[in-house]
């Protein structure tokens, strides 16, 4: 086997696109140490991850704004004001104060965010997604799929990237001086001379060692190495959005939607961070089976190197990733550390997201905590006290330029952070608690929370998971509308042999069978040979794809049947195609939901609290709700057999989906006008607008902008420019309105 075809399937992976306090930092510094200096245990906190500190008190000269902030709340809430004050300034456990109080109060707050966020079902739900569509793209073993980031941990946060990483499993990485076999590329891991987290990528010398260092090779001081530079640039070059550029170690498409890592696997364990596997812990946490799985499944070659302060990393190497090891440890979450974790990841995009807070930051100071307090402590009664741990040892960290990467303490992730950088993420970290709970009281929120006392109750575990799958649903949709016949082939067969095959649960069955329906719905629509009457295979070619748009009508109440009705016109059928299509609109859809990432989440969320709460049920599999209650948009494939070119409106816009009631009078207006029925035509085209006029599952402003478009487009097919420019302006209208779609 060549080179090229050891990261060829690789290079050819399914592709999944997508979308005011401030105070000075002399006074906040005061009001981080007590006038009497710290408590014992937080002093050897700082002194074991933020060194020595200094021996000098602080005593504030002015009314911090968290005080002030207290003083102006309402006064019912005069007690909580007094427990937070207590809280923040650090009481010892010698001092008396109302435990109960506090306890009260960090529950309630617990309860509603718990309800504003969901449940851990909600949480398992998300992983789960992930997992399934990890494992149905996984198509070869040349590379494993791996959804990261807050996505892939089940957090989900509104707005947020999506992560992935691609994993070249075929290409070894090898301690230094092993044994090197002839039978695949193979490259060795060196960390001798690179800073701590870092390492460089000697190419083993054999058959493939030429093609390795012509492709991502770089001389160095050190001899020839792998150049991430190279490597990154290697995949960009491949890539099928030619609008996609390189963020860092990833490749990041034009709007920002996705971030797509290669990467190395190294089965090994480097000994940097070995201290962490025999360190000695004051908790259970993290148990031992997710410390031995760690070091099972090996680390992560990233590629971008350390920069010092310079805006250029070093080409030749590579960052050690303990992403694999990360996942697993948040998954070992109880709710209360995952709650946590989620509150400050909406806190920082929302009220600090210029000030250089990472959420890398924040994931590392609660493995930190969650090390050294034990279980015990992360209880919903200490919530309040579990926030303020990570905001104070976030703060310390700030204070003293010190940040200990979790499993190699050696590393610190403030190298090469400018001293105003940590200054302005200090100032935004001591505004977190007024800020959240002046989300929470004022109900005027900055935040993605709703009113306080508007939260629902009658969720259901099935309905929780239900959420979860509406929310995430664009990125399955998305990712095979890029596949091509060969991939969306694979992911039928995958996906039809875990369900044969294995035994999971009724979720994850049905999240297989929402993969295996929607892979059979684009697969069919590459048939070309069934479009020639001539063939001798038309006949076979025409019930396998009438096979496959069957099983895709199981999906959803109307675009399975959109599509088989566009492969009837496409056959010269448009009776059958109009037969279809007067069946579908004639369905009542008052009890219907659109689904659609870009359609607003909180109606979503209605819908599913109040309409399905009732008409859901467990009697049904969410599959069966799904066909019986939800339409989707209608995904255009770019090489697909099924497109018309009446889709293709001269209005500098590309058709990326279609609403379906849309498309479905889009459909009936073809037939007619290649007719000739005239009357019929013009009907339609009424009909396209009484659609818009009345937002018939339009969704956001992009499917009616699609809407325009489309209607621009019939106008100038049937010679009446006058209309067409009419609806033309109104598309640029939304066009300019949104300059970054």
């Amino acid at each position: 086997m060549s080179f090229e075809e050891f990261i060829k399937g690789a290079s050819d992976v399914c592709y999944r696109p997508f979308n005011e306090f401030y105070a000075s930092r002399k006074a906040h510094a005061e009001e981080d140490v007590e006038e009497d200096g710290p408590a014992e245990k937080s002093y050897s906190r700082i002194q074991t991850f933020s060194g020595k500190v200094r021996d000098e008190t602080f005593k504030s000269k002015s009314t911090s704004y968290f005080d002030e902030f207290l003083n102006s709340l309402p006064k019912e809430f005069a007690d909580l004001c007094q427990v937070l004050r207590n809280v923040k300034r650090g009481i010892q456990e010698s001092q008396t104060f109302d435990n109960n109080q506090l306890y009260q109060h960090s529950r309630h707050i617990y309860d509603f965010l718990f309800m504003e966020f969901g449940s851990e079902y909600r949480i398992k739900a998300t992983r789960t997604f992930f997992k399934v569509l990890d494992d149905s793209t996984k198509i070869t073993p040349m590379y494993t799929n791996i959804s990261s980031g807050s996505k892939g941990e089940g957090l989900n946060v509104p707005g947020g990237d999506y992560d992935l990483m691609t994993i070249l499993e075929q290409i070894k990485v090898k301690h230094d001086n092993s044994t090197i076999e002839e039978d695949r590329p193979i490259l060795l891991f060196d960390n001798q001379h690179s800073y701590p987290g870092f390492a460089h990528l000697k190419i083993g010398q054999n058959q493939f060692s030429k093609e390795l260092f012509a492709s991502w090779g770089e001389n160095t001081f050190y001899g020839p190495l792998i150049s991430n530079n190279r490597f990154k640039n290697y995949f960009l070059s491949l890539y099928r959005d030619n609008d996609c550029m390189l963020h860092g170690p990833c490749i990041s498409d034009s709007k920002g939607f996705v971030d797509h890592l290669f990467c190395f696997r190294a089965m090994l364990w480097p000994d940097v961070a070995e201290s962490w596997l025999i360190r000695k812990r004051s908790s259970t946490w993290p148990p031992t089976d997710v410390m031995l799985k760690s070091v099972s499944q090996g680390i992560l070659l990233v590629p971008i190197g350390i920069k010092f302060g310079s805006t250029e990393d070093c080409s030749f190497e590579w960052r050690i990733s303990f992403s694999l090891q990360e996942r697993d440890l948040i998954h070992s979450f109880n709710y209360v550390q995952v709650l946590c974790y989620k509150v400050f990841k909406y806190l920082k995009k929302d009220l600090i997201s210029e000030s250089g807070l990472c959420s890398y930051f924040i994931k590392t100071a609660i493995f930190w905590l969650s090390e050294e307090l034990g279980n015990n402590f992360w209880i919903p009664e200490n919530f309040l006290q579990c926030l303020h741990e990570i905001q104070r040892r976030l703060t310390y960290w700030f204070v003293y330029g010190y940040c200990p990467h979790y499993f190699i303490v050696e590393n610190n992730l403030f190298e090469g952070l400018l001293p105003e950088e940590r200054e302005l993420v200090e100032v935004a970290l001591h505004n977190l608690f007024p800020l959240l709970l002046r989300s929470i009281f004022y109900q005027k929120p900055k935040l993605h929370f709703t009113a306080f006392n508007d939260y629902k109750v009658i969720n259901t575990p099935f309905i929780e998971r239900s959420k979860s799958i509406f929310i995430l649903l664009k990125v399955a949709r998305s990712t095979l509308s890029w596949c091509t016949v060969n991939q969306s082939r694979s992911i039928v067969h995958k996906a039809l042999f875990r369900l044969l095959h294995n035994k999971p649960s009724y979720f994850t069955k049905d999240l297989y069978m929402l993969f295996f329906c929607y892979a059979n719905q684009v697969l069919p629509q590459d048939q070309r040979n069934s479009f020639h009457k001539e063939n001798k295979r038309m006949y076979s070619s025409y019930k396998q794809c009438m096979a496959h748009f069957l099983i895709g009508t199981k999906v959803d109440a109307m675009n399975g049947w959109l599509l088989l009705a566009s492969y009837f016109y496409r056959m010269d059928k448009p009776l059958n195609t109009l037969k279809i299509t007067e069946i579908l609109l004639a369905k009542p859809r008052e009890d219907k939901m659109l689904i659609d990432d870009g359609y607003h989440e909180d109606v979503m969320m209605t819908y599913l609290e109040q309409v399905a709460a009732t008409k859901w049920n467990q009697k049904f599999s969410f599959m069966t709700c799904m066909k019986i209650y939800c339409v989707d948009m209608l995904y255009i494939i770019p090489w697909s057999t099924l497109n018309l070119e009446e889709l293709l409106p001269d209005v500098y816009f590309k058709v990326c989906k279609i609403p379906p009631v849309i498309y479905a009078h889009f459909l009936r207006f073809v037939c007619y006008n290649a007719d000739g029925n005239i009357s019929l035509r013009e009907r339609e085209i009424s009909e396209i607008i009484k659609t818009c006029h009345n937002n018939c599952f339009l969704g956001d402003w992009k499917g009616r902008a699609t809407a325009y478009a489309i209607l621009a487009n019939i106008y100038k097919s049937i010679n009446k420019d006058q209309s067409a420019d009419y609806w033309k302006s109104h598309f640029l209208r939304f066009y300019r309105e949104h300059p970054k779609f």
